[in-house]
């Protein structure tokens, strides 16, 4: 039956429909947070999934070199970049892509994917960094495939954005870069000299010894092709210096090889070339480095051709043949075979002279065909891709038209979400004024009934008059008074009863964001030791967090549980993360005998975010050896304290910021704790205070982190 009231001024409220509106008003709001909760939940998988593509990808080529997996771990990044529509994550992808084919020598094939990869970002007012990347990238492909004027450009692009962000690292390595390619440019040597000088001068200002040494390198090589031979070896013999300082048994190897290539340049002192060509070989030999090997074997070969020596040089160039062939590096084959054809013509062997110009030409040819093969698959991807783009931009055109149509809906349904609590709110001002004016209606009718009665006994008891009178006035007072008392009362009363009714809403609400939360974290933790293949520790963890999730469901349904349940629930929740993390940390829950935690009300799931934060914030990123978590509850002055203390890396301060200190990072738990404890405050006598600080230690230094939920109430009487 629908109850209706008329009021003096002409309105009719309907209860049934002023709760129907409520409860439609409700229902609209929680979709609403449900769906975006779930797009930006599947935009962070997308992403992930690319990052995760990317590195496997890299992980391949470090450990297994498997051309044909890493490329398509590589090209399951670009179109899983592609089908998300982020431009940052597809220039990502294509650079890695190019790595990998610029690891392999595929050069013609990395150029576009640097060159495409810079081009999407190009007018970006940030991503500065990743910029300078591709642009450099391109600058290395392009000087490897010997396309100069390319490399030129996009190192010039690189210097250009590191030059605007005073990048040091990054000078360096587009002003070598600038240098190595302009060396091949005739006329342009002096430019190549100064572009190093430059590198050299940012590496010394950056400290770094590697990029220094990689410089020293870059001017000896350019003093050596030009004939300066002293100046070359003064530039080499800072190199050994640093190389030796720095043990670094690669850089020794190189050392030795162009201190032996600047011999052999000379032409004075060949016997000093072999002796450093030697040096050399013994410590690639140590890193078992074959394609080092395998060059260094031809170039000792060259040595002994130079000192007439041709049986050693014919034994030389042969190893490097054999190793050529295991390399596949037909390149070097066919150097070693036209020196073997140079040799034999010097010895009047005319058929075996002959016999290794053939095998030399063949393999020239050879390689001019794969060089067309690379250029074809190179514009065979470029098409792929540019295909893909194609499709992607259209079904980007139509995303576009649904997205405008979605949020014209959107627009309008929030238009009538606004609407809506607007009526609700009249509708509940309407009733409250008419309850108000009926009652005090009948008040006043009944009043009047009163007033007439006593009219009457006064007309019949005319010699009585002033005695009612002033009986009449007495209790005519009593009962406005008595009215007043009641109205008062009962407005309390409703005022009371509704502020109840929006605090526990509001705490069903903080409870509700929570839970997703909560259960996120469990999830992934189990993916996690499956795919390590712990499945022992996962089925225990499973155990456990199945305990710990009947708690939570019955708990969250209460607003206050007892100290001991929420002890209990936050003990299953670190066994949980300690086995999440392979015991990477202890903890221990400390009770005071004189306090009985079943006899303490708290608010449900209060100090399961503390410890979250502990671990993923303080423990975690900590080196200590031992870290240790510990959760204390003594008696305090006027009620119980509640500690939850670890000795990890403290609370971190955003630079620059004066306000209150908070710890650093995204921390939901913590802010609904505070919200959580104010409504909780407000439902209940006493109050819970909670704080979170920095530990220090006797010197003053970081020692950990203290959080405490101080409770000001008495404990329930047993």
């Amino acid at each position: 039956m629908c109850i209706t009231k008329s009021l003096a001024f002409g309105f009719t409220v309907s209860q049934p429909l002023i709760y129907r509106s409520i409860c439609l008003l409700v229902f609209i709001f929680c979709n609403i947070a449900d769906l975006h909760a779930q797009g930006s939940e599947f935009i962070q998988k997308d992403a992930s999934a690319v990052d995760k593509a990317i590195q496997r990808s890299k992980e391949i080529h470090r450990n297994r070199h498997n051309e044909e997996e890493e490329y398509e771990k590589a090209e399951q990044a670009v179109s899983l970049s592609l089908d998300l529509g982020d431009t940052l994550l597809y220039a990502k992808s294509l650079d890695n892509l190019g790595l990998l084919y610029r690891y392999h020598q595929r050069y013609e094939e990395a150029i576009p994917l640097h060159i495409k990869a810079f081009d999407l970002i190009a007018k970006e007012d940030s991503s500065f960094l990743a910029k300078m990347i591709y642009a450099n990238n391109a600058g290395v492909a392009s000087r490897y495939a010997e396309d100069y004027d390319k490399a030129v450009l996009y190192y010039l692009e690189a210097l250009k954005i590191a030059e605007k962000q005073g990048d040091l690292r990054n000078i360096a390595i587009s002003c070598n870069g600038l240098g190595n390619t302009l060396l091949h440019l005739s006329g342009r040597e002096e430019d190549a000299l100064a572009y190093f000088e430059r590198s050299l001068e940012a590496e010394r200002e950056r400290g770094n010894t590697l990029g220094i040494a990689m410089n020293y390198l870059s001017i000896g090589d350019y003093f050596t092709e030009k004939g300066d031979y002293g100046k070359a070896r003064n530039y080499l013999d800072k190199l050994l210096e640093i190389n030796k300082t720095r043990k670094d048994t690669f850089g020794l190897g190189i050392t030795y090889e162009y201190f032996g290539q600047n011999y052999f340049q000379e032409r004075k002192d060949l016997q000093q070339a072999a002796i450093y060509f030697q040096q050399s070989k013994s410590l690639f030999e140590q890193l078992g480095d074959e394609h080092k090997l395998a060059d260094l074997a031809k170039r000792q070969g060259d040595v002994f051709k130079a000192q007439g020596k041709f049986i050693q040089a014919i034994d030389f160039y042969k190893k490097s043949w054999e190793m050529a062939e295991k390399l596949k590096n037909k390149g070097l084959i066919m150097d070693c075979a036209l020196r073997l054809s140079e040799i034999y013509e010097l010895q009047s062997n005319d058929r075996l002279a002959l016999e290794y110009l053939k095998i030399s030409q063949q393999y020239k040819d050879s390689v001019a065909l794969i060089d067309q093969e690379t250029q074809i698959a190179a514009i065979e991807k470029r098409y792929a891709i540019e295909k893909k783009e194609s499709q992607i931009e259209l079904l980007e055109k139509d995303k576009a038209l649904q997205q405008s149509q979605l949020d014209s809906q959107q627009a309008a349904l929030k238009s009538h979400q606004i609407i809506l609590l607007l009526m609700v709110l009249v509708l509940i001002a309407i009733v409250a004024i008419a309850l108000m004016q009926y009652r005090n209606i009948k008040e006043k009718k009944r009043a009047n009934v009163l007033l007439r009665k006593q009219n009457r006994q006064i007309s019949e008891q005319k010699d009585e008059i002033e005695k009612v009178n002033k009986q009449l006035e007495a209790t005519f007072e009593e009962l406005i008074e008595e009215q007043k008392n009641a109205e008062e009362k009962r407005v309390k009363l409703l005022e009371s009863k509704f502020e109840n009714r929006i605090q526990s809403l509001a705490l069903q609400s903080l409870e509700s964001q929570m839970n997703p939360h909560f259960l996120f974290n469990g999830m992934n933790a189990v993916r996690w030791l499956v795919m390590k293949n712990k499945n022992d520790e996962a089925k225990e963890y499973i155990d456990t967090f199945a305990q710990l999730l009947r708690m939570s469901l019955t708990n969250n349904r209460k607003s206050s549980i007892s100290l001991q349940e929420e002890l209990k629930s936050t003990g299953l929740y670190l066994k949980i993360e300690n086995l999440r993390f392979g015991s990477e940390f202890s903890y221990t829950i400390q009770v005071a005998p004189e306090v009985n935690p079943e006899h303490i009300k708290v608010p449900p799931k209060i100090l399961q975010p503390l410890v979250e934060n502990a671990i993923k914030h303080g423990l975690l990123p900590s080196r200590k050896k031992h870290k240790v978590l510990e959760i204390k509850v003594n008696e305090s002055q006027g009620g119980i304290s509640v500690e939850v203390v670890d000795n990890g890396t403290g609370i971190k301060y955003k630079k620059g910021d004066n306000s209150e200190p908070k710890p650093d990072g995204t921390h939901l738990g913590l802010r609904l704790i505070e919200e959580r404890l104010a409504i909780y405050n407000q439902q209940n006598e006493g109050e819970v205070k909670f704080v979170i600080a920095t530990k220090k230690n006797d010197e003053g230094g970081v020692s950990g982190t203290r959080a405490e939920i101080h409770i000001l109430m008495e404990a329930d009487p047993v």
